[in-house]
């Protein structure tokens, strides 16, 4: 009875006139996201060979200039040797320039690290970077230490270096990326959006569903089930079709690259950073995938039976969903007075507690991907308290009661 009744959900959830629709969306905007908008995003890596050539240019007829004025010693008034400057600076592009055009990338990295290695202040006082962020400099010296960890990474591994993985552009970098930043909002999204009807549907066919002789409870949990492996075959499927159109155009990467992680907030220099590899990475992001999806299709099914409308379902949900950008700021550390480690919508990108990079957004060190789970699994008993709670105030005959 259970295999027989999970099937039957299965079928009605897949062929449902509101999620095919909202399927043949996501696979839309994957496929635009891969085709069009990837290739055409820039980096802070982004190298531009048209403006490169200008820059060289002009170096050359301020150079011939200086040579024919004699001006070829220190500045007296900056006391800079700008003709020697010039000299470093035209040797240094002109390689870099060439080994792009040639697509010799490992020594168009090694040449790029060798000026970032000696242009520090010069990259964090870019003054293009992070123009919205109220803490500027720190944002790009946290960009700068994280470069030149994974550029170091690509050189002592000999890995053979490609302008995808430059760029960050391979299929597994794409991933890392995308669960670092509103991947996992999505993900979470889809999940809400297909349980979102999971009970009300039910009550335009309550005598189909008569014909499945289960507790209320039971059926609760085989509709939970079921969606849970449904939302679970769809984001994976978006996954792998992502990673795979991806690797087409920029190879695949590797698992054993590094991925830069922030383990302290103390000195603000490499000794509060470290590294994981990105098997490491993924197997952390991807595995806390099903908890939260399992947390809020749980979440739904109680909303379910206190609001009986699917879309006020999808509302609050998403509301809670997103609750965190209501009140996030650079320096929300406590809410309501208590440290935000201790709520759940802390955790929903989880990219970012495995990287650090949220305890480095609030300057804390209280997020931590152990707390993380704990406070996750938490919130999971409780939503499952107060769903046996609700069903038992809202069973089967007065759920599917109509007036």
């Amino acid at each position: 009875m259970n295999r027989t009744f999970m099937k039957h959900e299965l079928a009605i959830t897949s062929k449902s006139r509101k999620n095919i629709p909202f399927i043949v969306f996501l696979g839309v905007f994957l496929f635009s996201y891969c085709l069009v908008i990837l290739p055409n995003q820039e980096t802070n890596e982004t190298f531009r060979p048209i403006e490169v050539k200008e820059f060289l240019d002009n170096v050359h007829v301020e150079q011939s200039y200086r040579e024919q004025k004699g001006y070829t010693g220190i500045n007296v008034m900056s006391g800079v040797p700008v003709y020697a400057t010039n000299a470093h600076y035209d040797t240094l592009y002109y390689a870099m320039l060439t080994a792009y055009e040639d697509h010799d990338f490992n020594r168009y990295l090694r040449l790029r690290t060798f000026y970032l290695e000696g242009h520090m202040h010069a990259f964090i006082g870019d003054p293009t970077l992070f123009t919205e962020s109220p803490m500027p400099r720190k944002d790009a010296t946290h960009l700068y230490y994280q470069t030149m960890l994974r550029f170091d990474d690509y050189l002592k591994n000999d890995y053979k270096v490609s302008y995808g993985m430059i760029h960050e552009k391979t299929g597994l970098q794409v991933l890392q990326n995308i669960l670092l930043n509103y991947g996992m909002y999505l993900f979470l999204f889809c999940v809400i959006y297909l349980s979102s009807d999971i009970l009300v549907r039910d009550r335009q066919y309550r005598t189909v569903l008569q014909g499945f002789p289960l507790s209320w409870y039971r059926l609760l949990n085989l509709k939970t089930l079921s969606v849970f492996l449904y939302s679970l075959l769809v984001i994976m499927g978006l996954i792998i079709a992502g990673v795979f159109v991806v690797s087409l155009q920029y190879g695949f990467g590797s698992f054993e690259m590094k991925v830069p992680v922030m383990i302290a907030q103390q000195f603000f220099t490499l000794k509060d950073y470290d590294v994981i590899t990105t098997a490491q990475f993924l197997l952390k992001s991807l595995s806390v995938i099903p908890v939260l999806a399992y947390l809020f299709i749980r979440l739904n099914l109680v909303l379910s039976l206190l609001l009986k409308n699917e879309w006020l379902v999808l509302t609050v949900s998403s509301l809670i969903l997103f609750s965190e950008r209501f009140y996030f700021t650079r320096t929300s550390r406590e809410l309501f007075g208590i440290d935000i480690s201790y709520f759940p919508q802390t955790y929903f990108d989880f990219g970012k507690i495995i990287t650090g990079e949220k305890n480095f957004l609030l300057n804390t060190e209280t997020i931590t991907y152990v707390k993380g789970i704990i406070v996750l699994l938490i919130t999971i008993l409780l939503i499952e308290g107060m769903l046996i709670i609700v069903s038992r105030i809202v069973n089967k005959r007065s759920f599917y009661q109509t007036r």
